[in-house]
């Protein structure tokens, strides 16, 4: 590929990732009802053309390690985009879906999107189970449109010489999914015996039904943990969070370039989320307070995300601007997370004096969602090596149901797949999480997010942005490789002697 043509790809990939990243935003913060990202997809069509990358598929020169290297994450983008370009109408439409869609429950017309809110608020299983049952009407019909989605994308995986969608990720974003799924199955095995103890009475306590009796739907209002609500106030949300910044001696006045949007909106989703319209110049950290500690771990998880872009050095090439292995970003984010359950900064920050059960609480929540994700990955292997169909909806249902003991419907086995393989990407990025923060806490002491010095390091690792993936920025803070038993280790020191 011509000097000239990449430079202008270059420049267009800035351009279509903050078209594409403001529509997103208009749509989820609630502020319009379509999304139409098929304008946007059609006016950069020259990015993900069948002509551009088969030229980013030449070997890059081998005198250039920088150029190459930009050159797999430019191909890896142009062909994920290929593939969303294809769908791009079919995307649309779900979303749309989503947004326009309401369940009629009791009387009560509720927002689609808003249903998983009302589910954790709920007290009786009974009508837990009425509201879920009358969503998955809606999701039934959402799921035609997803089938066809995803199908799509897995044919045009093949048309592209991948033997299948698993391939193509795999080759592009140079992950080995099989020995992750073995360190999975290994993680599942290890922590087996601890969570369904754990989870069993964390369920029967709360949400008065066993591990083996309950539903997926009856998850959400057993982790509620509403008894801790004082503790976490909503309006003390975003103050608390700038005041973990300040004590890392990160000013977060000084980020101007990062908007956080707290203002509350009918269609607004639940989840928290950030938006990189440009990186680092215009971040979008969006949320709908409730309270609580779920919503503080959500608001914490996207402003890592937020204060990762927004310290992202401006003259890095786009490429490791917005492209690379999100495992990065991901795991920046999931070390905020999990501030709020930190027993110490849980004593400074919101005072909590006797921190114990609930740092064990949310400990099991915190394994709850690994043992997810690893079931995930492994019905998604499955997935994206076959072709979808309504057949996998039983493997959806087993899968989940084996790894984590309570029963799931099985029509969630479309809605509940990101693109990309991404829960490989979470998965990844909780094992570098893990070693980060050991790390820290090795370098500046176990409240390592009072000390100056750790803003500084972190400072240092977000301004790469993404151009190192997760197996290379382990080794900059003294690992081998990537390696899940500090993961490990804090869930067994943490469970394994509070039975």
């Amino acid at each position: 590929m011509a000097p000239l043509e990449l430079v202008r790809l270059r420049e267009d990939l800035e351009a279509f990732q903050g078209a594409l990243m403001l529509e997103f935003y208009s749509n989820y913060a609630g502020l319009k009802d379509d999304m139409s990202t098929t304008g946007i997809y059609d006016r950069y069509a020259h990015l993900f053309s069948k002509d551009t990358l088969a030229a980013l598929a030449d070997p890059p020169p081998d005198d250039d390690p920088d150029e190459a290297r930009r050159r797999r994450y430019l191909r890896a983008f142009c062909t994920v985009g290929h593939l969303d370009s294809a769908v791009k109408e079919l995307t649309d439409k779900a979303n749309t879906y989503e947004a326009r869609s309401v369940v009629e429950f009791d009387g009560e017309t509720i927002p689609y999107r808003s249903v998983p809110v009302r589910l954790r608020s709920e007290p009786g299983h009974a009508r837990r189970e009425q509201l879920f049952h009358a969503k998955l009407g809606v999701t039934e019909g959402l799921n035609e449109v997803l089938l066809e989605r995803m199908g799509g994308a897995h044919e045009l995986a093949g048309a592209l010489g991948f033997r299948n969608y698993r391939d193509m990720c795999s080759t592009l974003k140079g992950v080995d999914y099989a020995a992750l799924e073995e360190q999975m199955e290994d993680f599942l095995h290890r922590t087996g015996g601890l969570y369904r103890e754990h989870m069993d009475a964390l369920l029967t306590d709360r949400a008065g039904v066993g591990l083996e009796d309950a539903w997926s739907f009856d998850v959400p209002f057993a982790l509620r943990g509403d008894d801790f609500d004082q503790y976490f106030a909503k309006d003390r949300l975003v103050p608390v969070f700038h005041g973990t910044l300040n004590g890392m001696g990160i000013e977060p006045e000084r980020y101007t370039n990062i908007e956080v949007d707290t203002e509350a909106r009918p269609k607004k989703v639940p989840r928290a989320f950030c938006a990189p319209i440009r990186v680092p110049g215009d971040v979008k950290l969006v949320i709908l307070p409730m309270g609580g500690w779920k919503d503080y771990g959500a608001f914490f998880h996207e402003g890592g995300h937020a204060w990762h872009f927004g310290s992202t050095n401006e003259s890095l090439a786009p490429e490791y601007r917005y492209l690379g292995d999100n495992s990065v970003t991901e795991a920046f984010a999931f070390l905020f997370t999990y501030l709020p359950s930190n027993p110490a900064w849980l004593k400074r920050f919101v005072g909590m004096e006797d921190p114990g059960e609930y740092t064990r609480f949310a400990l099991v929540d915190k394994l709850m969602f690994l043992r997810r994700y690893a079931s995930k990955l492994i019905y998604e292997t499955k997935l994206h090596t076959g072709t979808p169909g309504p057949e996998f909806q039983h493997i959806y249902k087993n899968c989940l149901q084996k790894g984590l003991g309570f029963k799931h419907s099985e029509k969630h086995y479309l809605e509940d797949v990101d693109d990309g393989f991404y829960c490989a990407e979470y998965l990844r990025a909780w094992i570098l999480e893990g070693q980060l923060r050991e790390a820290l806490m090795e370098k500046f002491g176990d409240e390592w997010f009072a000390d100056p010095r750790a803003g500084e390091y972190l400072r240092e690792l977000w301004s790469y942005g993404q151009k190192y993936t997760a197996d290379e920025l382990v080794k900059t803070i003294g690992y081998v490789e990537l390696d899940p038993e500090p993961m490990i280790r804090e869930i067994e020191q943490g469970l394994g002697d509070s039975g």
